[in-house]
């Protein structure tokens, strides 16, 4: 995620997946049909579904560990790819079901890398090109342009022009499913934060004995975390919003919670790449912690104030960005209760990110 503020979604454009699907439409002997519309709604569901099952799934089954569950993962993806590709005309996958699409896509909102038309009538001709079905025309849903380069490439592409350009926060409206999806993603990564510090033994202490199982009482912590960021969205949005009203506030506040859960994932990043020298003067300690049922022991965890600093520096500026996204919708009366909504996700993440930390818990 270092790259999302410069880059966008430009990860999608250089995903091999899609190249699966694009040899394998080489073989239809026609030319496959545009998807129908029934697959643009539901399609965002599901893959918001699956970001939440692959979160949960990484977390509780340490796939990051795995060769064989890993590789389970990327042949599900590869199959998909391939039979949307047979199907119908464009990346369907990429565009509309994959998990980490949908989470770049959200995150792409913050970065500053854009395609953008410099001669309308020139770029006009480029959109039919476009496998991820969006256009340079047509910047409300810049975010959903991966940079693939294949307007540029097109007739007419000396119309269209790379540039830094603005966020892409006010552009459009989240859909419901990418709402859902936010709540997910931040849920997951308060989980996973709590995973990598001493509060984890604590509860797992806890609620081992009453499970008789750790993987079920690391499930059920995990599912209890995301239910609480769910129903506390869902509280404030009733609250907030009103009658009539529940999913624009709702969908406000996810809007507002990108730039959280985004600092949240750098902070998570950084604690990975960052203490790689401490975890090899402990590394039987640090080794512990990947074994299934295995409690870790006290001396797994360390502070690294370098680390610290940036952590709590990008939740920050995390907070500072909830704040405005979440006052600008408001009225003069109730300002002040959307920013504390806006920002109150940012208390427990400063707290959490405040505790000694592991990187392979």
């Amino acid at each position: 995620p270092f790259f999302i503020l410069l880059t966008a979604r430009l990860w999608c454009g250089v995903c091999p997946v899609p190249a699966l699907g694009d040899a394998a439409r080489r073989l239809r002997p026609t030319p496959p049909p545009l998807p129908p519309s029934a697959i643009r709604r539901v399609s965002p569901w599901v893959a918001a579904l699956g970001l939440g099952v692959m979160g949960f799934l990484f977390l509780l089954l340490n796939l990051e560990n795995s060769g064989p569950l890993t590789a389970a993962l990327l042949l599900a993806f590869s199959t998909v790819a391939v039979g949307s590709a047979l199907l119908w005309k464009g990346n369907v996958w990429c565009r509309y079901l994959c998990p980490l699409g949908l989470m770049a896509g959200l995150y792409s909102r913050v970065g500053w890398l854009r395609l953008e038309a410099n001669n309308k009538r020139k770029a006009g001709s480029t959109a039919s090109h476009c496998d991820f079905f969006t256009s340079p025309l047509a910047p409300r849903r810049s975010h959903d342009c991966a940079l693939c380069g294949a307007c540029l490439q097109a007739d007419g592409g000396e119309g269209v022009n790379v540039r830094l350009a603005g966020t892409a926060f006010f552009t459009a409206p989240l859909a419901r499913a990418e709402a859902v999806a936010v709540s997910l993603l931040l849920g997951l990564l308060v989980a996973d934060a709590l995973r990598m510090t001493p509060l984890f033994v604590r509860f797992m202490a806890w609620m081992t004995p009453r499970t008789g199982n750790y993987e079920t009482g690391m499930a059920l912590g995990m599912v209890l975390v995301i239910a609480l960021v769910l129903m506390g969205q869902t509280g404030a949005a009733r609250l907030l919003g009103g009658k009539g009203e529940f999913w624009p506030s709702f969908t406000v506040l996810s809007l507002a919670w990108i730039p959280l859960a985004l600092a949240a994932h750098l902070s998570l990043s950084a604690q990975h790449l960052l203490a790689v020298g401490d975890v090899l003067r402990n590394l039987g300690a640090e080794l512990s912690l990947l074994a299934p049922g295995h409690m870790p022991p006290a001396d797994a965890y360390a502070t690294l104030w370098s680390m610290r600093a940036f952590q709590w520096a990008a939740l920050a500026l995390g907070g500072m960005a909830a704040f405005y996204l979440s006052r600008r919708p408001s009225t003069r009366a109730m300002s002040g209760a959307w920013a504390l909504a806006g920002i109150f996700p940012a208390i427990p993440l400063m707290v959490i990110f405040g505790q000694p930390m592991s990187i392979s818990c």
